[in-house]
């Protein structure tokens, strides 16, 4: 870690523990005005545009996204965003879990989706994480995350525990091989990874 990265990191522990004490630890529903902003919009695009069959979005908060996509299921671990998303999305249908264990048997779903959630885990879950993504998904993993090489809004957001640094994004890539093709890119804000068995570039 660098000196800015870690001095980065000490100012959104600030924001987080003060956030705690104000909001006593419960975090809401992702602001409808985020989803309007023209990157977030582009992002939305990306994601949809890469979604293929029966698709689940892992941290999916409220829905939004999945809605946008044409998903069929979301998790979130928080009950107020599940709760929310049943009532605002009757047609999906939304489980209450942790992605680290997700309650899904072998190639459940065509598409995985992890939507700028992996940033709200230790570092050192990730792996863990992305050995879920492969378990469940039959087709392809999508992954959204802040791009921590920029001071945006997104990666400084104070819930978040690591900023994906060039080098996380390289290790990221990483943790799908051997097995599976990664391609992934970059914006300002975000980096975006898919990634698919090597078996079905064979077919």
């Amino acid at each position: 870690m660098t000196a800015d990265e870690a001095r980065r990191q000490r100012e959104q522990l600030e924001r987080y523990l003060a956030w705690v004490k104000e909001e006593g630890g419960q975090e809401g529903p992702t602001h409808l005005a985020t989803w309007f902003k023209p990157h977030q919009q582009a992002r939305l695009r990306w994601l949809k545009s890469h979604c293929a069959g029966t698709v689940a979005e892992l941290g999916c908060n409220w829905g939004y996204a999945l809605a946008y996509c044409g998903g069929h299921i979301g998790v979130d671990w928080n009950p107020r965003t599940i709760a929310l998303a049943r009532i605002l999305n009757p047609s999906a249908e939304f489980v209450e879990a942790d992605i680290r264990k997700l309650p899904f048997p072998d190639k459940h779903m065509d598409t995985v989706m992890a939507c700028d959630c992996l940033e709200h885990l230790p570092w050192a879950d990730i792996p863990g994480v992305v050995q879920e993504l492969k378990r469940v998904a039959r087709r392809r993993v999508l992954i959204t995350m802040p791009n921590g090489d920029h001071d945006t809004e997104e990666a400084n957001s104070m819930k978040h525990q690591f900023l994906l640094t060039g080098d996380r994004q390289r290790e990221l890539r990483q943790m799908f091989k051997p097995g599976w093709i990664v391609n992934s890119q970059t914006s300002q804000h975000f980096f975006f990874l898919m990634a698919w068995p090597s078996w079905r570039a064979r077919r």
